[in-house]
């Protein structure tokens, strides 16, 4: 079940010229179990550090998407947030197929739940064992994943094909009860109206106002990777969150590069789909804008120099 402040708009914006729209949402509580669902789905930048996936599926090409990493994370840790709000499916009954049939029964999800748990407490112990014997946590969370939730991040112009597959009676239950409150959230969310070179930058509002557009956007592209507002020791550090940035681009991880992205001027392509060409204010030579229309990543940005030139496009809105 999902509960207020598991969808949250971290940035809602629309080229004014284009009228594209990118939103940027934050599922606080995403089950570990359905990423391969959602992953299948390009055309959603997801944040964390999960990078391009190599295959050809509509939603995949135009998305982004930036997790969390149980690669990253004490296994104590894990255990905690599972013991705290584990996942628990809502079971289906078995049925020919890839879908199982959708049943109204308490006393059948109380059973199946109760199995559920037991070897929620089993993979814990088994995976504390390991730890003890001096397993890596990329290992002893494997145990894990089944049972955990973790944040996730995502980015994107083109939603229509994910709502429409992912709010259909095919899709899982709980995936499907996901895809319907973003599909919400969206709807109600108002977006912020951009001229062309104005930037959509997520988590904008937690920023110190003096900041100029390239610190707003490596302080975006840090809290994009760490999913959240505030250093490990709970403190905003703008600094850290500098040092941060310029770790991720040495070290060449780019997801989170992707969230942030300027209002192009105008298309020199625009097909119906996928991929789509297009013009940045004061500049003659076009840029592939990649999973995105009417946007251009800040990470195109970083990639594409010096074709995008090797200053900025113009200014944040206001």
């Amino acid at each position: 079940m999902l509960n207020p402040g598991d969808v949250q708009i971290k940035a809602d914006s629309r080229n004014q010229v284009t009228g594209d729209r990118m939103v940027t949402v934050l599922l606080t509580r995403f089950p570990y179990t359905l990423l391969q669902e959602l992953a299948t789905h390009r055309l959603l930048r997801q944040g964390g550090l999960v990078e391009i996936l190599g295959d050809t599926n509509p939603f995949t090409e135009v998305t982004s998407r930036s997790s969390g990493s149980s690669r990253a994370i004490p296994v104590e840790r894990v255990i905690q947030r599972i013991v705290d709000d584990p996942f628990i499916p809502r079971f289906s009954q078995q049925q020919k197929g890839m879908q199982g049939r959708e049943v109204d029964d308490p006393q059948f999800q109380a059973e199946n739940e109760r199995i559920w748990r037991n070897a929620l407490e089993q993979n814990i112990a088994l995976a504390r064992q390991l730890a003890a014997q001096g397993v890596h946590k990329q290992h002893v969370n494997d145990l894990l994943k089944p049972f955990l939730r973790i944040p996730i991040l995502i980015t994107a112009t083109e939603w229509d094909n994910f709502f429409h597959l992912r709010t259909d009676k095919p899709c899982r239950p709980e995936f499907r009860a996901w895809a319907i409150a973003i599909q919400q959230a969206i709807h109600h969310s108002q977006p912020q109206e951009l001229c062309p070179g104005e930037w959509h930058i997520p988590f904008g509002d937690q920023m110190p106002p003096d900041l100029s557009l390239w610190e707003r956007l490596q302080v975006a592209t840090a809290r994009c990777a760490r999913l959240s507002y505030a250093t490990h020791t709970g403190k905003r550090d703008v600094q850290e969150d500098v040092r941060l940035h310029e770790q991720l681009l040495n070290d060449g991880h780019m997801g989170p590069f992707e969230h942030s992205a300027v209002a192009v001027a105008d298309y020199f392509t625009a097909p119906p789909k996928m991929p789509c060409y297009a013009y940045l204010p004061g500049q003659t030579t076009p840029v592939f804008t990649r999973n995105f229309r009417g946007f251009y990543s800040y990470r195109a940005w970083v990639e594409d120099r010096p074709l995008s030139s090797s200053c900025l496009p113009t200014h944040a809105p206001e």
